[in-house]
């Protein structure tokens, strides 16, 4: 075991799936004997847990890593890197290009962690491997909890690196990731969100079947206040069952449907099926089903082939469907993935000029919904004091996921708690986001 003092730091980027891996890392150096610096500054291990899923991502994991190498220089630490990073590049590579770095962890590794951990500071472990069993969430205070479902996606979307880095799917059993939600109930969360690289697909591998809304039916019988979120679904598992599943009370109506283009020729290009009148109508269809809901999805611009005619096609879906939140993003060429050797590129001053066109949209069509919401009712889950606008609590209802979305600001002058619903009244907005008042 480690000394009683010693500490560790996890600076995580990237994704809520990145989030979870960082959990489990936390979970197995707690268990371990280690505890948790608030800061780099004051730990003995600091580690970074990447993203590499696109090169802007690989940029922002070697700034951050070269940014703790100052931290760690200047006392008696080690900087320890984990995640996508490694995955994608291996071990040997990266010790040439980050010497810096102490000791590089793969994702097959992160059992081992407490050993390798022991060996680097040469100190007795006499625990053997750390447990997979996660059992801190760095969310939880805020009153949410993210639980991956599955690993890896056997999709072969052509501008895609997660099945190289990540592998194929390989889904929990259903009893497990119940557990887990439930053990995270019993502490205080109010809101599960389970995520994956595509949640629709999860259980294909384990019963031969999409098993999602099995998932789901069986986590809402857990006793406690609390509600269910559902991340990343595939358009095309998007199926009648898992609707039905979705109309159960406790699961939030936010569909999280990344589209990526709607032009049926790129989408081939990028290894999927569908198109405008495809999408249009699964969009309307399961507006019809649920109700009331609330819409997210995520395009690209700038994918090779994209010309005039199929981007005013993707400004057109945008104006019709209204999402109430939207990623834009603008195509990464990655040298790994059968993309990159596609012809008729598109070129970044046009990608970056067809990105801020729709970004314009779509921040007006989320501030007119916003406004529409004025004098409605919801039940948020306050997540704490907000740094963004001092002065307020931050809260989310149904219709904002934790990070991405907009938020509620209730005034500050009131007694709250975070982790826990509370009823509010929305009196006005501020840009996208929503102000409320307490009722009752």
């Amino acid at each position: 075991m480690p000394p009683r003092n010693n500490r560790f730091y996890i600076l995580t980027l990237g994704c809520p799936k990145n989030e979870v891996d960082s959990d489990l890392l936390a979970s197995s150096l707690l268990q371990d004997g280690w505890k948790k610096a608030k800061k780099p500054q004051q730990a003995d291990i600091v580690m970074v847990n990447t993203c590499s899923f696109i090169q802007p991502a690989v940029e922002e994991a070697v700034e951050a890593i070269l940014e703790l190498t100052d931290i760690r220089e200047r006392g008696r630490r080690s900087l320890v890197v984990t995640g996508c990073l490694v995955a994608r590049y291996g071990k040997s590579s990266l010790c040439s290009l980050l010497p810096e770095v102490d000791l590089f962890v793969d994702i097959p590794e992160y059992p081992h962690l407490p050993r390798l951990i022991a060996d680097l500071t040469q100190q007795a472990d006499e625990s053997g491997t750390g447990s997979s069993e996660r059992s801190y969430s760095s969310t939880l205070a805020r009153g949410y909890v993210y639980i991956k479902i599955a690993e890896g996606c056997h999709r072969e979307c052509t501008f895609c690196t997660i099945p190289a880095i990540r592998g194929t799917l390989r889904s929990r059993a259903w009893e497990e990731v119940v557990e887990e939600g439930r053990y995270f109930v019993e502490k205080g969360a109010k809101e599960i969100v389970f995520i994956a690289q595509d949640t629709t697909s999860y259980g294909i591998d384990l019963y031969g079947r999409p098993s999602l809304a099995l998932l789901l039916r069986s986590m809402v019988e857990t006793t406690g206040d609390f509600r269910v979120r559902i991340m990343y679904l595939h358009p095309s598992g998007l199926t009648e069952e898992l609707l039905e599943a979705l109309q159960d009370p406790r699961v939030c109506n936010y569909l999280d449907i990344p589209l990526q283009h709607v032009d049926s020729k790129i989408l081939k290009a990028m290894g999927r099926r569908g198109g405008y009148s495809e999408y249009r109508d699964l969009l309307y269809g399961a507006r019809d089903y649920l109700g009331e809901m609330a819409l997210r999805s995520s395009f690209m611009v700038g994918f090779p082939g994209e010309d005039d005619r199929s981007f005013a096609k993707l400004r057109d879906f945008i104006v019709e469907m209204r999402f109430d939140w939207l990623g834009l993003f603008r195509y990464s060429q990655e040298d790994e993935t059968p993309a990159s050797s596609l012809a008729g590129g598109v070129s970044r001053t046009e990608s970056e000029y067809r990105l801020e066109e729709l970004a314009a949209l779509q921040d007006e069509i989320m501030r007119e919904r916003a406004l529409g919401l004025i004098a409605e009712e919801f039940t948020v889950l306050v997540e704490g004091k907000s740094t963004e606008a001092p002065g307020y609590w931050e809260a989310r209802s149904w219709r904002e996921a934790p990070e991405i979305d907009g938020v509620v600001f209730i005034p500050h002058n009131q007694r709250l708690r975070p982790g826990t619903f509370y009823k509010v009244e929305i009196t006005d907005t501020e840009g996208i986001d929503l102000i409320g008042i307490l009722k009752g």
